[in-house]
Formats: structure tokens, C-alpha cells, sequence
């Protein structure tokens, strides 16, 4: 059996197997509130806190008792935007109207160059509050997210990255379509 053959019997199988295979698209529209330890260069830490608008999309499929999706999210956090994935996004269903979660990526903050490293978290979600919304909180971790000093601008001396660790809690709510 040629090779060309083979690919079109598997591809042909793969649609026939996919037909019932579903995922959900939603939306999330909500507020954060980060806290951010920025370590840079030979400056003492800084820590700051901010809040603003969270935004996110993503799918999600139905397991047994729970689901697994992927999600990217958008924040400012103090005048520059987090983009974080959530390359693995599960949901485990406690009950018919409550879930806890868990996921994990990686975070880009949008700095002078962009910084990026680990983004982990979980949180709980009532799900379905009103046909098709559910209610999340969650808390998340942006980990040693990393910026090299390569600006003429940026400080010199000591180390030749910038670090900053994420601390947040995102109240939002999620539209399933």
C-alpha cells in the first residue's frame, strides 16, 4: 500500500471519528487584580499592584466528569499587556453547577522587549449562572517571567536579566457559545 493511499484511508478515518467530537468556544470578560515584584538589574525589588480589565477566548471539550480546552488571555498589568496561554486548561466538575480548575502556559508581558516565562494557576467557576455564562475566580502565577537587558536604556551592571513574579486574582465571567 503506497504511502498516499495509507494517508487518505487514515485521514478518511479520522473525519469519520471526528464527527461527533465537539468543543465549545467561549469568551471571558472580567476584572484582575495583579501584584508584580519586578527584580531588575542592581535596582532593590518594586513591588506594585494593579487592576484592570481581563479578557480571554478559548475552547474547551467535555470529558467524563470534566473538560480540557485551551484559553489566551489579556490583561494590563501596570501600563503593559500580559498575554498568557493556557495550553492546558482542565475543568473538573464537582457537581452539575460547580467546578474547579487548573491550568498551565506561559506568559509574555509586553515590556520595553518582551518578557516571558512560566504562567500557572486554578481557581472555581459556577457554571451556568444564566443560560450559557458561568462565573469564574481564579488565582494565577506569572514565574521568573524574563527580560534580557539588551537597550541602551535599560540599567547596567549587576544581572543581564530583568525578572518579574505575577501574583493576580481575575474575577470573570464566561460566555459559551
Amino acid at each position: 500500500m503506497s504511502k498516499t493511499v495509507f494517508a487518505s484511508i487514515a485521514a478518511t478515518a479520522a473525519m469519520l471519528v471526528a464527527t461527533n467530537a465537539r468543543a465549545d468556544v467561549f469568551v471571558d470578560v472580567g476584572l484582575h487584580s495583579t501584584r508584580v515584584e519586578a527584580d531588575v538589574a542592581t535596582f532593590p525589588r518594586v513591588t506594585t499592584t494593579e487592576s484592570g480589565l481581563h479578557l480571554g477566548v478559548g475552547v474547551r471539550r467535555e470529558l467524563t466528569s470534566g473538560s480540557i480546552g485551551a484559553r489566551a488571555e489579556l490583561e494590563d498589568v501596570d501600563g503593559d499587556l500580559l498575554l498568557a496561554v493556557r495550553a492546558l486548561d482542565y475543568r473538573r466538575h464537582l457537581s452539575q453547577r460547580f467546578a474547579v480548575t487548573a491550568f498551565l502556559g506561559a506568559a509574555r508581558l509586553d515590556l520595553a522587549t518582551p518578557a516571558y516565562g512560566y504562567y500557572l494557576g486554578g481557581g472555581v467557576q459556577l457554571k451556568d449562572l444564566w443560560p450559557s455564562w458561568s462565573l469564574s475566580v481564579d488565582l494565577h502565577y506569572g514565574d521568573k517571567i524574563a527580560r534580557d537587558n539588551l537597550l541602551p536604556s535599560d540599567p547596567q551592571g549587576g544581572k543581564p536579566d530583568n525578572f518579574y513574579d505575577l501574583s493576580g486574582l481575575a474575577v470573570y465571567f464566561s460566555r459559551r457559545f
